[in-house]
């Protein structure tokens, strides 16, 4: 096969870069050679609002404003990686917008409130979740959450990181911190290889310190305008950016950032690790040390990889009773 096509659905509301060329409903797009095509969002959800939990905002209440954000993601996907921002409740957001059964995700410890969600039937998590300070505000401490994915059928792994960046640090010695300190939080727990997502609220805009000094180790891959485009996905060097663009996020007080990318498959499986029916148990030629069958994912010897259980199971005992 020359390369991956992808057909996605979108309304007409999505537009292409700017504000003002309209994506028509239906976009074909081609990765070629032996890429495939990586579809990542990022979308802060205004929850102290949307929720209305202090009264208010009272449009929202009753769970309208659920709704509408349940609204704004059916009518926007399919997406691989969802990076979110002001989420505490990330379960809730899945379930309500019908992808609880083809979404993993992470829920952070309260007061971080940059969840993420991967497709689990294409990713299997393979290291993390993790999280990673770098910043505290008059909010509290600010993180990047992470985790390594592997595309299923492949030894491709995306390195995802998402964060919800610290307030008023854009600039000058401050926003140089800021932006060493989220490499720090990439450079730290990548592997060689990994393919590098990087989502986020930043709170900083793409000509502030921060951002300038971040996107000289990373891609750019889309900008949105809400606050001066505080939204942005980066990507590693050489990622290429099929399409990108944003719609309208109300109710949230954001828009919804997406972007199309072409990761570039490093191959199938280790020829040493059989594919189900014939996958053997787990084998020791993984590059992880084992592969586990029941979830089709490669893990480390001693790591709770497979679904209810360590891979390999540990030794079983055997008590002789005299």
């Amino acid at each position: 096969m020359a390369g991956w096509q992808i057909s996605l659905y979108f309304l007409a509301l999505w537009s292409e870069g700017t504000s003002s060329e309209v994506l028509p409903a239906a976009a074909n797009w081609t990765a070629t050679g032996n890429g495939q095509p990586l579809v990542v969002v990022t979308y802060n959800l205004y929850w102290w609002c949307v929720s209305d939990e202090y009264g208010n905002c009272p449009q929202n209440a009753d769970g309208k404003g659920f709704q509408g954000i349940y609204n704004r993601l059916q009518q926007n996907g399919p997406f691989d990686l969802i990076g979110f921002q002001e989420c505490d409740d990330v379960g809730k957001i899945i379930s309500g917008s019908g992808l609880a059964t083809s979404f993993e995700y992470y829920t952070p410890a309260k007061g971080n409130d940059a969840a993420m969600a991967w497709q689990h039937e294409k990713f299997r998590a393979i290291e993390g979740p993790g999280v990673h300070w770098v910043a505290r505000d008059k909010y509290g401490d600010r993180n990047v959450n992470w985790v390594r994915l592997q595309v299923v059928g492949s030894n491709t792994v995306i390195f995802f990181a998402n964060t919800h960046g610290p307030l008023d640090q854009c600039g000058g010695k401050p926003g140089k911190t800021v932006a060493a300190n989220y490499l720090s939080a990439v450079n730290q727990h990548k592997k060689p290889g990994d393919v590098v997502v990087f989502t986020g609220d930043f709170n900083c805009g793409s000509n502030q310190d921060t951002m300038k000094a971040l996107s000289q180790a990373l891609e750019v891959d889309a900008t949105d305008k809400s606050y001066g485009g505080a939204d942005h996905i980066f990507s590693t060097e050489g990622v290429a950016v099929l399409w990108h663009g944003y719609s309208p996020g109300s109710p949230s007080d954001h828009q919804l950032l997406k972007a199309v990318l072409e990761v570039k498959s490093s191959g199938p499986s280790p020829s040493g690790c059989p594919t189900p029916p014939d996958n053997g148990g787990c084998c020791t030629t993984c590059s992880a040390n084992h592969y586990c069958p029941s979830d089709k994912g490669c893990y480390a010897t001693g790591q709770s990889g497979c679904r209810g259980g360590f891979c390999p199971a540990p030794a079983v005992q055997e008590e002789v009773i005299v």
